[in-house]
């Protein structure tokens, strides 16, 4: 008889389970889609901060600092089922330079009646970029003002998520150095922290992590210069999901790694360097 008994109950118990799991509401899904109003104007404060610390492949100091500040107006031009169509000005982004002693002080600007023309998917990842011939023939820099474009803005995720959940975004570029490319390669992983109702509408709180590789080669004679290095770091988005628009997007990440004078996988010389970058696009107004 005890033994039906427990039989009895363990089909009762299963029921009572699944109805209380049937109970249990979804969780609340959000589309986190760029997606602004055609005809809107994003005027956003860019803000980026570059150093390093430590020696080249000749030996002498890379000590070098990149400060750039401006504004970037993003007028939203058209809209298809898939893309946004960018035009790209700003007034002026103010860049300093500093190399060892020397400081090269100059402004980038794109004027209004000239934009770069941007092509941007809904997860907001640049498909497309054209007319920045004259950005970049007024470029002083070894890098491409393009690269810089490519990489500035966050990747949004590519299906709905709910909080706790989320999506990974990839991102390269190089640097040209003593005759080498540097390769920077940063792996983002972001989370749907939480959604808050703001006066502005819905406010989508999102964490990030980076991690960071740094790479490059240069062969002379019979050695060889490499730089390896690798970091990680943090940051932050917050988007408005009724607009279609982020409001802020911040990384903060360090790399510390080696320039070291190979031959064979003898290392003949070796010197520490530090990397460190900081950036921030926030919101200063919507037309």
């Amino acid at each position: 008889m005890k033994t039906r008994g427990i039989l009895t109950a363990v089909p009762l118990l299963l029921c009572l389970v699944t109805a209380r799991a049937a109970q249990t509401p979804p969780a609340q899904t959000h589309k986190l889609v760029f997606s602004p109003p055609t005809g809107a104007t994003l005027v956003y404060s860019l803000t980026s901060r570059l150093s390093s610390e430590g020696k080249s492949f000749l030996g002498e100091s890379l000590t070098l600092g990149t400060q750039a500040e401006g504004e970037l107006d993003l007028f939203i031009r058209q809209k298809s089922s898939d893309n946004v169509f960018v035009d790209l000005s700003s007034p002026g982004i103010r860049v300093a330079v500093q190399v060892l002693d020397r400081q090269n002080d100059f402004t980038l600007d794109a004027p209004a009646d000239d934009p770069v023309r941007m092509v941007l998917d809904q997860a907001c990842r640049v498909r497309s970029i054209g007319n920045a011939e004259r950005l970049e023939e007024r470029n002083p820099m070894n890098f491409s003002v393009l690269d810089v474009l490519r990489n500035s803005l966050p990747a949004l995720p590519d299906r709905p998520v709910s909080s706790g959940d989320t999506w990974q975004d990839h991102k390269r570029f190089q640097i040209p150095f003593q005759g080498m490319r540097l390769l920077v390669e940063i792996e983002t992983t972001y989370q749907l922290r939480d959604v808050s109702p703001t006066p502005e509408g819905e406010l989508a709180l999102v964490a990030a992590t980076y991690s960071v590789r740094l790479s490059g080669l240069r062969e002379v004679e019979n050695v060889i210069g490499a730089f390896e290095g690798q970091g990680a770091g943090t940051g932050n988005l917050n988007y408005l999901l009724d607009k279609g628009y982020f409001t802020d997007y911040r990384l903060d990440y360090s790399i510390d790694g080696s320039m070291a004078v190979r031959r064979g996988e003898t290392r003949l010389a070796e010197w520490p360097f530090t990397l460190t970058q900081s950036a921030a696009l926030s919101l200063l107004e919507w037309r």
